[in-house]
């Protein structure tokens, strides 16, 4: 029903997705760079042909990618709701799921890739001296795409749990073993692509082993705990959960293939090239999108654990604003081409730098829409929209395909611009398919990001200043607001005592906070109880650690938090977690 959301602005939610995107651009930019550090070593000791052999392959290490998506990013965006709702037991069964699963359907595609990779290289490439150093590559590659798999899962659990600079120093770690590994193999022993393939590999199990160290930690919210038979359950409900993200990416790797095909027989083996080299950039444009995509959901999924779509409204609004980073790229794109073929082994001033500079030029046109497009295919993912999440994924490869190859074949106007104008008919599509759904919701929703305007039960917002008087402000709105939900007198009492004690707590330990920043409270009331969370960007302190160890000091002299020793006794439904660079507690209050 109604929200109470005319006191909470964007500081908290703002600066949690900026802790996050900046962990998460700098893992994504460590691990791209690395990748594309393989295709820059192999195309300056290899030469350009190797280039186009290791993007043949490429859908197939995107299928790979695929399956570790189908499998570990549905299951945490999961976590990240039953962290928010502080369901320690139900994380860690899906915790323990996807691991088995990853280990078990992991290992069998790697091998199956692996044993036929010669066929599947035959059946997407007709050009006899690329196969071979194609097939080179995957084969190779494949035998370790479990790793890939298990790499990727532990990353995104580690950065949900809190932990994103966690993710950074193991990318970072994996992304320096990749390029001493591709130097060793590539240019001292001569290996080619295959020790382009190798470096790969290095890099997933140096991410593996670093994050390791982290979930052993007591801090860490994920434990192993067998699921029984509800192994099969959340095996499900992990892939409904992660299915059209996974069915985007699985189209993304058609879409290449599919394009491979088309520029090779437009504008052969030159032209597989410059795509080649656009598609890199494109998958360095990925860096900032997939930060920040990955920033959404984990920080999304928390916000709706917690019920809180004021909360999603905020985000959504900050990660567009985010994405405006890519316009650096498109820079270099538009004004500094010639240095990104030069990166690719192109020499200055021949033809072929010269049309690449050209095409550079066009396809950077494409970014800007095509990651506004992503960010709002993630937002209809979190919320459940699953139905539009799948046509959006459908609509975006089909256009770039029918796209392309429509303008291939018109008189006058060069397939590149088949990318731009794909991309802004899909922006276009969005718009009016999300508006037509927005009037056939009982309760209203916005059209493009599909957030509903009103929340099943009640809500109540507000951002709090770190002042005293707008504390008892905030906590004489609190009581009003448990009376109009009509909760019980003891759950009215027992909370009100709690929310007093934290809020106070909070704003008596603000040094140093400047008079414009705030924490938030939210609360919400429905049949499985009253829900309160409450968000600082102060420095790292446990009240619940604080209240029970006051509980086992209680006869001795000295000891302290008291107050917070009576809110662990009356409020059993407690957490505390430090999560993206905040001091977030989680309480729940049963009927």
């Amino acid at each position: 029903m109604a929200i109470n959301n005319k006191k909470r602005n964007s500081f908290i939610v703002s600066k949690a997705l900026k802790t996050f995107v900046m962990a998460a651009v700098l893992t994504a930019a460590a691990s791209q760079l690395a990748h594309t550090a393989d295709s820059m070593i192999v195309g300056h000791v290899v030469g350009q042909d190797a280039v186009s052999a290791i993007n043949l392959v490429l859908p197939l290490v995107e299928v790979l990618n695929c399956i570790g998506f189908l499998l570990c990013f549905g299951a945490n965006a999961l976590c990240a709701q039953t962290i928010g709702s502080n369901d320690m037991e139900k994380t860690a069964r899906i915790f323990t799921s996807t691991i088995l699963t990853v280990l078990t359907v992991g290992v069998a595609v790697s091998l199956g890739i692996s044993l036929f990779s010669r066929q599947i290289v035959e059946l997407v490439s007709e050009e006899p001296h690329l196969n071979n150093m194609a097939y080179d590559y995957i084969h190779t590659y494949a035998l370790g795409g479990w790793l890939q798999m298990m790499s990727y899962g532990l990353c995104l659990f580690v950065a949900t749990d809190g932990r994103p600079r966690m993710v950074t120093i193991a990318v970072i770690a994996g992304a320096l073993t990749n390029g001493l590994v591709d130097i060793l193999t590539i240019s001292v022993i001569g290996m080619g692509v295959e020790g382009a393939a190798l470096g790969s590999l290095s890099m997933f199990t140096v991410n593996i082993i670093v994050l390791l160290t982290y979930l052993r930690k007591p801090t860490s919210s994920y434990r192993l705990k067998w699921p029984g038979k509800s192994l099969f359950n959340i095996f499900l409900s992990n892939v409904k959960e992660g299915a059209p993200i996974t069915l985007s990416n699985s189209l993304m790797a058609v879409t290449i293939m599919l394009i491979n095909d088309i520029v090779l027989r437009y504008l052969g083996c030159d032209g597989l090239f410059i795509w080649s080299v656009c598609l890199q950039m494109l998958l360095l444009s990925y860096v900032f999108i997939d930060g920040v995509i990955e920033s959404m959901f984990a920080i999304g999924g928390v916000l709706m654990g917690e019920r809180d779509l004021r909360g999603l409204e905020i985000l959504v609004k900050q990660a567009l604003v985010v994405i405006a980073m890519l316009v650096t790229i498109v820079i270099i794109m538009m004004y500094m081409p010639n240095a990104v073929g030069m990166l690719f082994g192109v020499t200055s001033g021949s033809e072929l730098s010269i049309e690449l500079n050209r095409v550079l030029r066009i396809f950077a046109l494409m970014l800007i829409p095509f990651s506004i497009t992503q960010i709002l295919l993630s937002t209809y993912q979190i919320l459940g929209h699953e139905k539009t999440s799948v046509i959006t994924a459908t609509a975006q490869t089909a256009m770039l395909v029918v796209g392309v190859w429509f303008v291939a074949n018109l008189e006058g106007i060069e397939l590149w611009w088949g990318f731009v104008g794909a991309c802004a008919l899909v922006l276009l599509f969005q718009l009016g398919y999300t508006y037509a759904r927005s009037h056939m919701y009982h309760a209203p929703i916005s059209p493009l990001t599909m957030i509903p305007q009103t929340s099943t039960g009640l809500t109540y917002d507000r951002s709090v200043y770190y002042k005293l008087d707008d504390v008892y402000d905030t906590l004489n709105d609190i009581d009003t607001f448990l009376k109009d939900a009509k909760v019980s007198s003891s759950t009215l009492f027992d909370l009100n005592i709690c929310c007093e004690e934290l809020m106070t707590n909070i704003a008596q330990h603000s040094k140093g906070r400047i008079i414009q920043q705030t924490f938030d409270v939210h609360l919400h009331v429905n049949n499985d109880g009253v829900f309160v969370t409450l968000k600082d960007a102060g420095r790292p302190f446990d009240p619940v650690k604080a209240g029970k160890m006051a509980d086992k000091n209680i006869g001795t002299e000295g000891h302290e938090h008291m107050g917070l020793r009576l809110i662990t006794q009356i409020i059993p439904d407690i957490n505390y977690k430090f999560m993206y660079g905040q001091n977030t507690v989680f309480i729940w209050k049963k009927p």
